[in-house]
């Protein structure tokens, strides 16, 4: 009876034990569990919202200069490519004609003169009738259409480049002969030259004429101002026309090249996320993971511009992120509500 009670007292002593064992290692693997995650504060700092926009340089002016008369090219003083002041000749027609012609013109109006001259002085002496003075006026006034028409047409044989301009193509030779209305050159004005784009709905109210803009196009910088802003969108894109002057005295930019414009915005206040910390939750909303009392919490975010190696956001509640720890290293692995050990980073 001694040797049982004995053995009854040993195993009870060993069950206690066992169960404390059991206990302190349950413990052990709970603290274990709590995930140790690296964090910092979050701060706001200045930033300027910089909108951009993809667009093509355009020409301020093309024109293609047609022939006024007709006759043959007897001159020609221009070259393709080549820049020309306004009032430049550019071809010279062939003005026999045409100075035959006016001389007629000059005759014709001398004697028409004369006749009315004569009759006038008839009227007034009650040799002539009203009816017949009237016919000469007529007939002087005609005669003077004809020699103002004919010297025009003289005038037009010397074709002039009408402002400074760059010629993009010609259309005729030295001994061309051409009608009325025929192509003879084609010019492009590039100072100033405009830079097109089409903005969204969503910023268009962000644009003012005038504004200050950065220009870059074929890797330079250009400054310019916003010369037009279009009243009306496009009725299948929704986009307006807005176009951009620049100053291009020296014709280093030409039409047609690829463009990217960027405007600055005023400044506000954001925080600066790096993309590697952005997450999504359950429902696909953007947000960060942050830590609060050593809870996570997940907070989403409205993202103001996308500087390519992370994003400056805001919150799209009444949260304010200074209020939070952002989680740096391990927020892939911890979930919202779950509780962890902290420790600030060196960053």
């Amino acid at each position: 009876m001694k040797i049982f009670l004995i053995i009854s007292s040993l195993l009870i002593i060993s069950i206690f034990f066992f169960y404390k064992e059991e206990a302190e290692i349950s413990d052990e693997i709970e603290i274990k569990l709590d995930k140790k995650v690296v964090v910092k504060k979050l701060q706001k700092e200045s930033f300027t919202k910089t909108l951009k926009f993809s667009g093509f340089s355009e020409a301020s002016r093309i024109v293609i200069i047609k022939s006024q008369v007709e006759g043959k090219v007897s001159s020609k003083s221009f070259e393709k490519g080549k820049f020309y002041k306004a009032g430049s000749q550019l071809v010279l027609i062939d003005p026999e004609d045409k100075i035959a012609r006016l001389k007629e013109m000059e005759a014709l109006l001398n004697q028409r003169k004369k006749e009315y001259e004569v009759a006038e002085k008839l009227f007034k002496k009650g040799f002539r009738s009203e009816v017949k003075l009237s016919e000469s006026r007529t007939n002087f006034e005609n005669a003077l259409a004809l020699y103002e028409k004919s010297q025009v047409e003289l005038n037009n044989t010397k074709i002039l480049i009408p402002f400074d301009s760059t010629i993009e193509d010609s259309f005729i030779e030295l001994g061309d002969y051409v009608k009325k209305g025929d192509k003879i050159a084609k010019i492009v004005d590039l100072d100033p030259i405009f830079v097109k784009v089409n903005v969204t709905e969503n910023v268009i109210n962000n644009l003012r004429l005038n504004q200050t803009t950065s220009i870059i196009i074929a890797d330079k910088y250009y400054e310019g101002l916003i010369s037009y802003i279009s009243k009306t969108s496009d009725p299948l894109t929704r986009n307006f026309r807005v176009e951009i002057k620049i100053n291009n005295k020296q014709k280093q930019i030409i039409s047609g090249l690829s463009s990217e414009v960027r405007i600055d915005l005023s400044k506000e206040d954001a925080y600066f996320i790096p993309s590697s910390l952005i997450s999504l939750d359950d429902q696909g909303k953007i947000g960060i993971k942050v830590v609060q009392e050593k809870k996570v919490l997940f907070l989403t975010i409205d993202i103001i511009s996308d500087t390519g190696n992370g994003y400056w956001v805001n919150t799209n509640s009444k949260n304010n992120l200074e209020d939070y720890m952002l989680i740096t290293q391990g927020h892939e692995y911890v979930i919202e509500g779950e509780n962890v050990v902290i420790q600030n980073s060196n960053d």
